[in-house]
């Protein structure tokens, strides 16, 4: 029996994994291949959900599939198995959360029961290059952050620099990509904005799938980051775009990132905002949301429980 490939989607928080999971979507739709996504978030809530609609979607919430929620994921693997051939399923797509070690997941998928259904074509690793320099100096930030870093990059079968747009020179490239290559020598390296340029990536792998096999196992790493927490706040009065940037500023020394959708006074119209690496970006909602309260999850290391709007 022909087993179903699966592409991890891995890299730090604010990185653009969704960005290029729903490229990736839109490739495989393109081939004509059904796929199912398996979506890992550390929250309680996939504020993204909208994205998903009518998409053979799993989620698995409120925690890692590389450690917490490692169960969970057996038993979505164990579901899919039972489903696959009947819903003629091909691909399989699982974005982990942004401190997720890819290792681990492998492991999982390695373990004899999955390694005979599925089998993992590609760990697509994308990296935040404004921030990248930041998030791996000992000046910077934490052991636990940096040391994520290095997994998830070690762990790549492709590398995708992304937000090149971001940096300010061709020599910024270049020492980013130096960093880059002392941690993993091997695997290709694209430059991107907004994950362009993987799905061109994996058309090409296809071609030469026939001519080129790899093994693709895992540096098996066993780091956890329980210093980094996923808590929801809820909005309970309409806010300005520049109300919550200052809000999310006056947090900026402790977050990694943060989601959500709000309602906006200015128009009375409900957004959808990403905020990574200290910009932030939102979007109208266009679908009606009678009677919701505004919901902000907020990614870092040493939130408090106390934080409000």
């Amino acid at each position: 029996m022909k087993k179903i490939n699966v592409y991890l989607i891995n890299g730090f928080l604010g990185s653009g994994k969704t960005t290029t999971l729903l490229k990736c979507m839109e490739y495989f739709k393109g081939k004509n291949k059904k796929y199912a996504i398996i979506l890992n978030e550390l929250g309680e809530t996939n504020i993204e959900k909208h994205l998903f609609k009518d998409e053979s979607l799993y989620e698995l919430l409120n925690g890692c599939v590389c450690c917490s929620i490692k169960e969970d994921l057996r038993t979505t693997l164990d579901e899919l198995a039972e489903t696959l051939h009947k819903e003629n399923i091909e691909v399989v797509l699982l974005e982990g959360t942004g401190v997720a070690n890819p290792s681990e997941i492998m492991e999982t998928f390695n373990e004899k029961q999955y390694r005979e259904v599925f089998e993992i074509a590609e760990s697509i690793c994308l990296i935040d290059s404004l921030h990248f320099t930041e998030y791996t100096s000992i000046f910077s930030s934490s052991k636990e952050v940096r040391q994520l870093q290095k997994e998830q990059i070690e762990n790549g079968t492709v590398l995708v620099l992304n937000k090149v747009d971001q940096l300010s020179s061709k020599l910024a490239i270049e020492k980013v990509e130096k960093r880059i290559r002392k941690l993993n020598a091997e695997a290709p390296l694209l430059y991107s904005n907004y994950g362009n340029g993987v799905t061109e990536y994996l058309e090409s792998q296809q071609k030469n799938s026939k001519i080129k096999e790899r093994s693709i196992s895992g540096h098996h790493h066993h780091h956890h980051h329980h210093h980094i927490k996923a808590m929801k706040v809820e909005q309970t009065t309409a806010m300005t775009k520049r109300e919550l940037r200052d809000f999310l500023k006056s947090n900026q020394d402790k977050l990694l990132r943060a989601k959500g959708t709000i309602k906006n006074s200015d128009d009375q119209s409900w957004y959808h905002f990403q905020y990574a690496s200290g910009l932030l970006e939102w979007q109208k909602v266009n679908e009606y949301l009678p009677n919701r309260k505004g919901e902000i999850i907020l990614i870092g290391e040493r939130l408090s429980e106390k934080v409000t709007i």
